[in-house]
This record gives structure tokens, C-alpha cells and sequence, in this order.
């Protein structure tokens, strides 16, 4: 005859408030299932760690006062890094409101006008290398 003692599982599914984080491109495209970590304030060890929805947003409820971090990145190597100073977490939250931090964000046409001159501008080199060696 063998014992074995086991234990169930239960869970809530409430309404409560807290901290919504949306994270996108700059033509405005979310960032669908992109993975997610948040730091509490002085900690180097995740709060929370997981991945957006489809929409690039998920929520997360602080415990302690201070300022947390919250850094997203798509594995393509589009990174966004947020702060957010929460002053209150008894009952309603209460946070500083913050902007977007990303990539310092240019226009669009700006930045293809950047990409080409420096292909240009490289081959420009190597081309006048080549050219100077014979």
C-alpha cells in the first residue's frame, strides 16, 4: 500500500488595478509577444518576467514604493527601456506619469536618407582604397 499525499490548486480571477505597459515601433505596429522583464526599485532580480500580448501590452501590479524599470525587447534587436517611479501601492496605485524611452526617434525618411549615405560612404572607401593600392 503506498501513501501519497498531494495538494490541489485554486485561483482568482479579479479585477484589480495596476500598471499597464504598451510597447510599439515607431510606424506604430505593437510589439506583438515581445519578450518583457520588470526590476524593482534597487533589485537586479525580476519582478516579473514574460511576454506581451498581441497588442504589445501587458500589466503588472507594484509592491514596494520607488522607481522600476521595465525593459522589453523583440529578439531582432529593438530594445525599449522604461522607468517608472511608483509612489503609492496601498489601494490605488499612484505612479509618476512617464513617456516613451526608446531609440532617440527620427523620421522615417531621415533615417533611410542615414542608411544609404553610410553604404554609400563605405563603399566610397573601399573603393578608394583599392583604387589608391594599384
Amino acid at each position: 500500500v503506498v501513501t501519497v499525499w498531494g495538494h490541489g490548486t485554486e485561483g482568482f480571477v479579479e479585477k484589480e488595478e495596476g500598471i499597464l505597459v504598451s510597447a510599439g515601433y515607431d510606424d506604430g505596429e505593437p510589439m506583438s509577444y515581445a519578450e518583457f522583464k520588470i526590476l524593482g526599485p534597487d533589485s537586479d532580480i525580476p519582478f516579473q518576467k514574460g511576454r506581451t500580448d498581441r497588442n504589445g501590452r501587458f500589466m503588472f501590479r507594484p509592491d514596494q514604493k520607488g522607481l522600476w524599470q521595465i525593459i522589453v525587447s523583440d529578439g531582432m534587436g529593438h530594445r525599449l527601456a522604461l522607468d517608472r517611479e511608483i509612489f503609492n501601492v496601498k489601494g490605488d496605485i499612484q505612479a509618476a506619469t512617464s513617456g516613451k524611452k526608446g531609440a532617440p526617434k527620427t523620421d522615417r525618411f531621415q533615417g533611410i536618407i542615414m542608411g544609404v549615405s553610410i553604404i554609400l560612404g563605405v563603399f566610397g572607401i573601399v573603393y578608394g582604397w583599392k583604387a589608391r593600392s594599384h
